[in-house]
């Protein structure tokens, strides 16, 4: 086994592996107001990378820390989107792999009901982070 290896000239606070999808949140801004309402009643959403270890890295981003990620993301646009944000938030994405046989990113909708209720559904039947092995 071969131990991972990270760019040494980048110090990282911390390495977060597992999940990461794509959130769909209901739309709020000043010409949509989709905010509170049963799911199926909610036309347009806000997308999102989402995932309790890509929040996570994210967030200490935000605060000045540095983080890299392991995973395994779809080999489609939303791979993509997921890669490319996290290279824009300066995630290391070095060790995100790519699946090979059509596994896709979690999906995630979020219903609001009301400022403190709210349900998730999520699909996550072939998931691209269920794949990650040692291998990766």
């Amino acid at each position: 086994m071969q131990y991972l290896k990270f760019d040494a000239s980048k110090k990282l606070d911390l390495i977060l592996l597992g999940r990461v999808a794509i959130d769909f949140n209901p739309a709020y801004s000043d010409t949509v107001k989709e905010e509170f309402g049963p799911l199926k009643d909610v036309h347009y959403f806000e997308k999102f990378v989402g995932g309790s270890p890509a929040n996570i890295a994210c967030g200490v981003t935000r605060h000045g820390m540095r983080a890299g990620f392991i995973g395994k993301v779809s080999d489609d646009q939303f791979g993509d989107y997921v890669t490319d944000y996290f290279n824009r938030k300066g995630i290391d994405t070095s060790h995100i792999t790519r699946c090979k046989n059509g596994e896709k990113l979690g999906l995630t909708f979020t219903e609001m009901l009301s400022p403190k209720e709210s349900y998730i559904l999520m699909y996550r039947n072939m998931a691209a982070d269920l794949q990650l092995s040692v291998e990766d």
